[in-house]
């Protein structure tokens, strides 16, 4: 474990990351804190200290939450990469369409508050900077 994944709980902004299951069959996992880095339509991209398989047979769940308001949501790891000596993936997210707006706006509403985000309009790629990109 890296010592500095504590100071990733202890944001405003709290992600956690989870596996929710595999081959179909749910999986009772720990949470364990990420950093998020990117915030797409739907997608995120964010930094872990695991190193976690690309299969598209393993779910991924993913928490994120404020002091106000709690996001749950699914998806399978699309991209990986090293940034800094932490692993930094891309998930494609699986919410119904009616779902995303609510989701996204919510999302939104938490990241406005950070001290640390930037509004970005460019391509949706793996960066290699300290903000977080938003794509709305």
């Amino acid at each position: 474990m890296k010592p500095n994944i504590h100071d990733w709980a202890n944001l405003t902004l709290n992600a956690h990351l989870y596996i929710r299951e595999v081959r179909g069959v749910k999986v009772n996992s720990k949470r364990r804190p990420i950093f998020l880095m990117e915030l797409g339509d739907n997608t995120i991209g964010f930094l872990s200290d695991l190193d976690l398989p690309m299969f598209s047979y393993v779910v991924y769940g993913f928490e994120i939450e404020n002091n106000t308001s709690k996001v749950i949501l699914t998806g399978n790891l699309i991209a990986k990469g090293i940034y800094e000596h932490r692993f930094q993936y891309r998930v494609d997210f699986h919410n119904a369409k009616e779902n995303q707006l609510y989701n996204k706006s919510l999302l939104k509403k938490m990241l406005i508050h950070l001290d640390y985000f930037l509004t970005s309009k460019h391509k949706q790629t793996i960066h290699k900077h300290k903000y977080i990109n938003v794509f709305f």
